[in-house]
């Protein structure tokens, strides 16, 4: 089933039985397709997609025609919660009837479309996550999760570790946000020499970001959301 959710100037929650409630700038059209279930969401200049893995690796692999590449990857992937990911993000792009070819990488990993379009990809346990863009665009996902706070001193400045909730649970969606955040815009910068702890920092109240090492400054605005116990962030 394919959902699409356009976001709106308010704040909405919706929530129905077939769809998990997200609470962010807002939500709403819904249409259908076979498979797991996609969420379309429609953000600034760019679309995501959300898709539910649900399937076995045979029913994804089922009517997907992969490039020689992508096969030869696939074949060396030795976790299944990595290949039906792998798989899922290839359901995404035939959904929206871009072929497996026009997908590519460079030589940092990050991916790229023939058609000239920005793409953006993550994928974490049960979710995968797909975002097509007119301009640079990052997404991430990621499982909130116990080991996230004894990590947080790897990704996170002073400031931001300051800043953390005293409760446990808010403190653990709080970090994973900030981790995702700091992913998706390492996705988009696509420069390996940046230090999450050092040269990004986020703003979780006013979801903005920026990045500062030497003379290069940027700063960007993100969105986020949940689903269960994933977080869910889209930067542009």
């Amino acid at each position: 089933m394919l959902y699409k959710i356009c976001l709106l100037p308010f704040s909405y929650l919706f929530q129905t039985n077939c769809i998990f409630a997200i609470h962010l700038v807002s939500i709403v059209i819904l249409t259908f397709l076979v498979m797991a279930v996609v969420k379309e969401i429609i953000v600034d200049s760019g679309t995501l997609y959300v898709w539910h893995i649900t399937e076995s690796l045979e029913e994804l692999r089922a009517s997907l025609q992969l490039s020689s590449t992508s096969q030869e990857r696939l074949t060396k992937m030795k976790s299944e919660n990595h290949q039906k990911a792998f798989l899922a993000v290839r359901q995404v792009l035939r959904q929206v009837n871009i072929a497996d070819v026009d997908l590519c990488y460079d030589t940092n990993g990050k991916p790229s479309l023939c058609t000239g379009k920005h793409i953006s990809i993550s994928h974490s346990f049960d979710y995968a996550i797909v975002a097509i863009s007119k301009k640079n665009i990052g997404v991430d996902v990621e499982l909130i999760r116990d080991k996230i706070i004894r990590l947080s001193g790897k990704f996170c400045n002073e400031r931001e570790l300051a800043l953390a909730p005293v409760s446990l649970e808010d403190k653990k969606e709080y970090l994973t946000e900030i981790w995702s955040v700091k992913e998706a815009l390492f996705k988009m910068c696509n420069s390996r020499s940046l230090s999450f702890a050092q040269d990004m920092d986020v703003d979780v109240k006013q979801k903005q970001a920026k990045i500062s090492q030497g003379d290069f400054k940027i700063n960007m605005h993100y969105q986020t959301f949940r689903i269960e116990h994933y977080v869910f962030v889209v930067s542009y």
